[in-house]
């Protein structure tokens, strides 16, 4: 997983502790906005037009049922496509630092030249280079879904971004069995679980590994045999997004439901709107991509 995969899983991390930093607050609301020109605006505007804007996005989009409420499953519907939208966001920002030249797509060639500095034909000596490079080959050819050696934007999307697009889930399990599966058994059991890339064990007292046993036994060994089959593993490597825009629904009605009929008017979220797109903006920040763009 080359760094921008990380960075994005660390951001995703972040959110999921509802981490309160300047930084965490900042991506927030470039999420929120759709991209950095656009809140770098917003943080220009005045309040009653930061909650005009905020209103009209509430009405053509979050409220599904255009009812004047916003309740708990269009809230978590709302921010399930939220991380759909910022992958493939964060996909074409990609593809335009790589496609060198200008016609939407991207080839091998110019990935190489761009995220690894290096000409297809060189013979690599950097063992970690080698295990991106041949790691990214497995995840480009998954990701080419037309087999014409070339990325278009929504394919480089899932190249870019492969843990929010299902027919990658697959190919990112089989690339953890390689590192992990020690045995080659096809499953991973908790001593490969919990050893770092050179097979060393943490110390068995130690908070990490009492944490991680007790994440292996009860959250991920779901028929409790001892070890992880390959459905189970997807439990483990993959985000469960459900989950957490569900959590963050919940959040956020807690948040701003000022009479607790466990739902938000239209009201109560621009009386809250801080909660939504100001400085305290929380995980909500992820949902709002580029529909807002289009609609403000």
């Amino acid at each position: 997983m080359n760094i921008i995969k990380k960075e994005l899983m660390m951001h995703f991390e972040s959110h999921v502790q509802h981490s309160t930093t300047d930084d965490d607050h900042e991506l927030d609301h470039e999420a929120i906005l759709g991209s950095r020109q656009t809140a770098q605006e917003f943080e220009t505007l005045s309040v009653d037009e930061s909650k005009r804007r905020l209103r009209k996005l509430v009405e053509t989009g979050i409220d599904a049922d255009h009812n004047g409420y916003v309740d708990h499953d269009e809230l978590q519907s709302w921010v399930l496509k939220s991380f759909k939208n910022l992958a493939i966001e964060e996909g074409e920002e990609r593809l335009n630092e790589e496609d060198l030249n200008n016609d939407q797509f991207v080839t091998w060639d110019e990935h190489l030249k761009i995220s690894f500095d290096l000409d297809d034909e060189l013979k690599l000596g950097d063992e970690m280079v080698n295990e991106f490079l041949e790691e990214d080959k497995v995840l480009w050819k998954a990701a080419d879904l037309n087999n014409d050696n070339r990325l278009d934007a929504k394919e480089f999307a899932a190249f870019n971004n492969p843990e929010e697009f299902e027919h990658m889930f697959k190919t990112l399990i089989e690339q953890m069995f390689e590192r992990r599966d020690q045995n080659k058994d096809g499953f991973i059991d908790f001593k490969e679980f919990i050893s770092d890339e050179n097979g060393n064990v943490p110390d068995l007292k130690s908070e990490h590994y009492i944490s991680e046993k007790d994440k292996f036994e009860n959250d991920y060994d779901q028929n409790n045999d001892g070890r992880l089959d390959f459905n189970e593993c997807i439990n483990w490597i993959i985000p469960n997004n459900t989950e957490i825009a569900m959590n963050e629904a919940l959040h956020l009605i807690s948040s701003a439901d000022t009479n607790h009929d466990n739902r938000l008017s239209i009201d109560e979220i621009i009386d809250n709107h801080d909660v939504f797109v100001g400085s305290e903006a929380t995980d909500f920040g992820q949902q709002l991509h580029t529909h807002v763009t289009d609609e403000l």
